[in-house]
């Protein structure tokens, strides 16, 4: 706003009219042909295809790139793991370009939950009423082992905190922006309306967000900090971290190639919001596969999900296929992403992709599973987090 007095606007001397200057009908004419080229610029697609340069090993990315065949790509970064060797490539990006990563935000969450239990905060049998005492009825009982296998009977997506988000959160579909708007305050005050149902398998990404807000409840500290404090610091991932808020953030592409703005998920943060970059979770998964990683045994295979897959806390593995992968995925409004390995052999991968088109194929990269079938269908209730 123009804090000068506007009493002093009649003092001024007129300016005459600069003979170079365009005339007004110009000026406006220029302004719109701007403003229109701005907006074209918001909603045309980049092309089919990769684009930028690529980084890293060329064979790898050859191969990427026929896998994931002919979409609307942008920036796409990769890791090959074979034991204790790692292969890096990319098409304008490499291992330490910051991506988005969705629900594999839950792999950190399980593990923070296998954690908590270690260190005696809370145990398998932990109740959300348990947690949060003013809860009562049905929710008041459910078990956090029970969302961390992904069958608590809590609804696959949180309440709106009003009828004004609820309608915010719609819109934000098909404007392409961030549709989780409660707090982590909100989000746990919802949990008193949500009606429970069956214990059966059933993807939720409200359980998650309600999961790592009860262990951050009950270690005294928020989510972000866990995340940080007791996973990416230990481990050394200095560019594995939790945002506050979308500024300055990098934003993605949805599937179409047009802008999606970042996603920072508020309150339900623990179900979808890490930003993290290939090299860094190739520490993750190599930690994970190794025993090595806080909470590594969140990966461990302990109940059925479908007929194809088995599921530990957050972790898939998918059993109808040889050999047996486990894995999980992410996706936001844009960005998608894939890791996964075969715990015999010690092999691999991490695809991370700044469009909203789904690498989940990236499985066929394992060597040792080359040729055979995919793994099941990614859970798409898409936070986008899956």
């Amino acid at each position: 706003m123009d804090t000068d007095d506007a009493s002093t606007a009649t003092t001024e001397t007129p300016r005459p009219h600069s003979t170079t200057a365009p005339p007004r009908r110009g000026v406006t004419a220029i302004i719109a042909a701007v403003v229109i080229a701005a907006l074209l610029l918001l909603i045309t697609p980049f092309p089919r295809g990769f684009q930028g340069e690529t980084t890293g090993d060329a064979r790898f990315v050859g191969e990427l790139e026929d896998t994931l065949g002919s979409k609307r790509w942008h920036h796409v970064a990769a890791a090959k793991i074979d034991g204790d060797e790692v292969t890096w490539g990319g098409v304008g990006a490499d291992e330490n370009s910051e991506f988005e990563i969705g629900s594999i935000t839950k792999t950190f969450t399980a593990a923070l939950f296998a954690d908590a239990i270690e260190r005696g905060e809370i145990d398998e049998g932990t109740r959300l009423g348990d947690v949060w005492p003013g809860l009562s009825g049905d929710v008041a009982e459910v078990t956090l082992a029970s969302i961390a296998m992904q069958r608590s009977g809590l609804p696959a997506q949180e309440p709106a905190p009003s009828v004004g988000d609820g309608i915010a959160s719609f819109i934000s579909r098909y404007i392409h922006t961030d549709p989780y708007r409660a707090s982590a305050v909100e989000l746990v005050g919802s949990l008193q309306e949500v009606e429970v149902g069956e214990k059966e398998p059933e993807y939720s990404n409200f359980g998650f967000a309600v999961l790592g807000q009860a262990i951050a409840t009950a270690a005294g500290i928020s989510y972000g900090d866990l995340v940080h404090d007791r996973i990416a610091e230990p481990l050394g991932m200095t560019s594995t971290y939790v945002p506050d808020s979308a500024e300055d953030l990098v934003h993605g592409y949805t599937a179409s190639g047009l802008p999606a703005a970042p996603w920072t998920l508020g309150g339900a943060a623990p179900a979808g919001a890490i930003r993290s970059t290939a090299h860094d979770l190739s520490i993750w998964l190599r930690a994970t596969m190794d025993g090595t990683a806080p909470g590594a045994e969140a990966a461990e295979p302990r109940e059925d999900f479908d007929e194809s897959d088995r599921i530990g806390w957050a972790w898939f593995t998918t059993t109808g296929r040889s050999p047996h992968v486990t894995w999980h995925n992410g996706g936001t409004g844009g960005y998608r992403s894939f890791l996964g390995f075969d715990p015999e052999s010690r092999q691999g991968i991490i695809v991370l992709a700044d469009s909203a088109n789904s690498v989940d194929d990236a499985l066929d990269l394992i060597s040792s599973a080359h040729n055979a079938s995919s793994p099941a269908p990614a859970r798409s209730s898409e936070t986008g987090a899956r």
